[in-house]
This record gives C-alpha cells, sequence and structure tokens, in this order.
C-alpha cells in the first residue's frame, strides 16, 4: 500500500492510496462478491484519479527540486551547528547505505528535521516561518511550499516517550518537507533570521 496524497500528488488537493501488488492479488481485493475494495468502497472518483495521474506526470522534476533544496539546506543548518538528520549528509547513520540504493538523479528525498532545543522554541520558530511566508505549519509532504510540523507533538506522540528518546525523537524536534523555492538560498536567510529572532542560532 503507497499514499497518493504526498509527494506523488504534490498539491495539497487530494486524499488517495494505493494497493501494488501482483494480478492475483488485485483480482482478490476488486472481486465483486467478496473482495475488499468492492466491500469497503475504496475505489477513488474519476476526477481525483486523473488529478493525481496529472500530477504523477511531473513528479521526476519535482523530486529532484524537493531534494536539491533539501540537501542545500541540510548543509546550511549543519554548518550553522544545529542537529540537522538527512539522508544526503555523511553525518547521518544511513549515509553510505543510501548511497549504495539511490537513484542519483532524484537525490536523497525533500525531507529533513533540525532539533529547535525545545517544544516552545519549536512553536515560536514555526509560526515565525509560517508568518515571514517560509512555508505552513502543516503535516502533509510533497507541497510546492516547505511544510513543517513537531512530530513529538503531533504526528508521532502516541509513540511512548522511552521508545521516542531512543528515536532521537525530541520535543524541540521538527520535521520539514522541503518546498520548490526556485531561490533556495533566499528561503535560508529567511530561515537563519527566523532561528536568530526565536534564539535558535
Amino acid at each position: 500500500m503507497h499514499s497518493l496524497t504526498k509527494f506523488i500528488n504534490g498539491s495539497s488537493d487530494t486524499m488517495g492510496g494505493v494497493v501494488c501488488g501482483s494480478q492475483e492479488l488485485i483480482d482478490a481485493l476488486r472481486d465483486v462478491n467478496d473482495g475488499a475494495c468492492m466491500l469497503l468502497g475504496a475505489s477513488m472518483d474519476s476526477l481525483r484519479a486523473a488529478s493525481i495521474l496529472k500530477n504523477l506526470r511531473t513528479l521526476h522534476i519535482r523530486m529532484q527540486q524537493h531534494s536539491k533544496n533539501a540537501l542545500y539546506l541540510a548543509q546550511k543548518f549543519e554548518a550553522d551547528g544545529l542537529r540537522a538528520v538527512y539522508p544526503g549528509l555523511p553525518s547521518h547513520p544511513g549515509h553510505s547505505l543510501y548511497n549504495s540504493m539511490m537513484n542519483t538523479k532524484y537525490g536523497y528525498g525533500g525531507m529533513l528535521t533540525i532539533d529547535a532545543g525545545g517544544l516552545e522554541k519549536a512553536n515560536k520558530l514555526m509560526e515565525l516561518m509560517q508568518e515571514r511566508n517560509v512555508g505552513y505549519l502543516a503535516v502533509s509532504l510533497g507541497f510546492y511550499k516547505t511544510l513543517f510540523s513537531a512530530p513529538g507533538t503531533s504526528t508521532s506522540s502516541e509513540i511512548p516517550e522511552d521508545e521516542q528518546a531512543q528515536m532521537g525523537l525530541t520535543d524541540g524536534l521538527i520535521r520539514f518537507s522541503i518546498g520548490l523555492d526556485d531561490d533556495i538560498e533566499r528561503t535560508y536567510q529567511i530561515m537563519r533570521q527566523c532561528m536568530r529572532d526565536v534564539g535558535v542560532l
């Protein structure tokens, strides 16, 4: 099962998912008498399907820009002394493994995290970045604008605290889905100023 809602659609205007598998599996799921997709109504309407298909045609171009921008920001944040987690950084524990599997044309993806040093600072930083039009405080992925959230108190808040600590999921952790900005240097300068203004840097 794979989400179509995030990077594949890329417009934050549609929800959808896809089940991939053998023809035998797909036929069983859509069997008129007892197939799960038939019984549960998991069929997308044609307008949404056409919209996602249209957006899928630009996925390769979008992922290149998401990745390029995310790598640039991750390198800058790490150089600024922040704890940045991004598979494109040599400091990432999975960097070598990722390099052995990746398609270099598409880079390391658009997702990265930084640690703002506490929940209060993280929230202030995200609110200020939204106010200064860097992006939006939202939990989705793959929008044309940068999105950010504090997963420890939102999408991952149900994970027990001891497991969060093992994962490195601190209260101040901010997850970024980096957007398609054409001038990523300008975006970085705005973000850096926001970080200075709230005391993250």
